[in-house]
């Protein structure tokens, strides 16, 4: 292969500047309602975000296996978003659909409905107090925090994690504002040496970290 110097070049720019990739390819999940928490505190097998926040959950079948790995954003009190594997998307689809209680829950897929945009590296900060109406700062957006925010003129939720090791933001929204996005970022993003990486690139620099 004669990838290894291109996706050498693409890890060094997360790790010293500002690298950006499309995380469109996720399993999303919105999941509404009064009974919304207690569903998931007993569908997941970890502890339930307050609202604002994010937390990684295991997902188990009745013997024990882990049947799904998630990330689970809380937006509101009655509303979260589950991030999984693209992949194994109808099948958790169907388990979630087993298991939901006649009432008191919403669950729907927005596999087609929700795209997004993912900056990492050191200037992943800088980059987005340029586009954020908010302060990003760490007190006030730490690891782990989700928002709905606006990004230039595009409405969006932005939560803080990546899977890069590095610094990183999430910013997700409806298809229609992708490209407008991807344009907002690219020209902010400019001067503060903003790359574009791939798959390759992710999984060498979380196996680093």
């Amino acid at each position: 292969s004669n990838a290894h110097e291109p996706v050498a070049a693409e890890c060094r720019a997360v790790r010293s500047r500002v690298g950006l990739i499309e995380i469109a390819n996720y399993a999303k999940y919105e999941v509404t309602g009064a009974g919304a928490e207690a569903f998931l505190a007993r569908l997941l097998a970890g502890r339930m975000p307050s609202p604002g926040r994010i937390a990684l959950n295991p997902m188990l079948n009745e013997r024990g296996k882990v049947i799904g790995d998630f990330t689970l954003a809380r937006l509101g009190p009655e509303r979260f978003l589950i991030f999984g594997s693209g992949p194994a998307e109808e099948y958790h689809l169907r388990w979630f659909e087993r298991h939901l209680p006649s009432t008191g829950v919403s669950l729907r897929s927005r596999r087609s409905d929700l795209v997004g945009l993912a900056i990492a590296g050191p200037n992943s900060r800088a980059l987005l107090g340029r586009v954020l109406d908010g302060d990003v700062s760490n007190t006030a957006f730490p690891f782990l925090s989700i928002r709905d925010a606006e990004v230039g003129m595009i409405p969006a939720i932005v939560g803080r994690i990546s899977f890069t090791g590095e610094l990183g933001y999430e910013i997700w929204v409806e298809p229609d504002y992708e490209r407008a996005l991807y344009d907002l970022l690219s020209e902010a993003g400019a001067e503060l040496g903003l790359t574009l990486f791939g798959a390759r690139a992710l999984l060498s620099l979380r196996l680093e970290k």
